[in-house]
């Protein structure tokens, strides 16, 4: 449809140029020989806007087919430079790591629960926000559903008071109040869950001088095997009130070494991140197996599964000789 749109322009332009230019030469002749000079002067106006069309018209198709289409090649060269020099350094090159966008104000928790299959894998690391009380229920129901969580949650301490004292609206002594209230819930989940369960839990409370670098939400979607991160950060607003950013990448099993490659993406480096400060905690809970004294800082359900839920999805050979450290 289109082409024929621009074929029929073109036709109607050519019908301009010529019969502009036979109303110049017809009405020139009839000024000329006409016998009552009366109206002599209409004739040549008609004859003069005749020319004037055509020549209008021919200097307009000339631009287009001559002038026009250089300046257009001369433009494309243009944006094509622009394009390379900016656009390809920011939007391509941060889809080609991975970045997806940022939520729109705070991170739908309900909508990403329920989004969850069996075999899937939640990692969290996330200094404790109250309103994730409100959760707990969804934790539960998808871990009897078949997903994986894996949780490194911060426990009562100087990290913990010099978090809750840079949140507008929290004291230090009521933020560690809905942080214990939290780990109880915790233990609550893992209390129901049971062998008949498809999926597990394991929780490290951990004792951090510092706080962590960055708040992180991790989806491993086994299905579609597809990795999804939500990052954010440690700012005065509690961190669920807070915009994430939003990255996915494919799911690999092993990305130790990954960013010495040209393919690196921010998720890789998320979950190695993650995977290393798990293995830190969980070689604690090894040296105190080894020395058989209790340790009181891991949540895990099943209680007959205490081996896997210490364990992550697709832990590499690299990764596991962390333990070694």
């Amino acid at each position: 449809m289109s082409s024929n749109l621009n074929i029929l322009k073109w036709l109607f332009a050519l019908v301009l140029i010529f019969g502009g230019f036979t109303v110049y030469k017809v009405f020139g002749v009839l000024a000329t020989d006409v016998g009552n000079k009366e109206y002599v002067w209409l004739l040549k106006i008609i004859s003069e806007f005749g020319l004037f069309t055509s020549v209008v018209i021919s200097v307009g198709f000339f631009h287009h087919w001559i002038i026009a289409t250089e300046e257009r090649k001369e433009t494309e060269k243009i944006f094509q430079n622009v394009l390379t020099k900016y656009i390809d350094k920011t939007v391509i090159n941060a889809k080609k790591r991975g970045f997806l966008g940022i939520t729109e104000k705070e991170l739908d928790f309900s909508e990403i629960m329920h989004s969850l299959y069996p075999g899937d894998y939640v990692y969290w690391l996330i200094t404790f926000d109250p309103r994730y009380r409100h959760y707990c229920r969804e934790f539960e129901l998808a871990i009897k559903k078949g997903a994986h969580f894996r949780m490194l949650v911060l426990k009562d301490g100087p990290a913990s008071e010099l978090h809750a004292k840079e949140i507008i609206g929290f004291g230090a002594e009521e933020f560690r109040q809905y942080n214990r209230l939290f780990l109880s819930s915790l233990e609550d989940i893992a209390g129901h869950i049971t062998e008949k369960d498809g999926g597990t839990l394991g929780v490290f409370a951990y004792d951090y001088d510092n706080l962590p670098s960055t708040p992180l939400f991790m989806v491993l979607r086994k299905k579609t095997k597809v990795l999804e991160i939500f990052n954010s950060f440690y700012l005065s607003e509690p961190i669920g009130r807070m915009p994430y950013l939003h990255w996915q990448a494919e799911l690999k099993n092993d990305t130790s070494n990954f960013f010495e490659s040209e393919q690196w993406s921010m998720p890789d480096l998320f979950i190695d991140y993650f995977h290393r400060r798990w293995m830190v905690e969980r070689h604690k809970l090894t040296t105190v197996d080894k020395e058989k004294s209790s340790y009181n800082d891991f949540i895990y359900a099943p209680a007959s599964a205490r081996k896997k839920c210490f364990s992550l999805n697709g832990e590499s050979d690299t990764v596991s000789n962390l333990e070694s450290i």
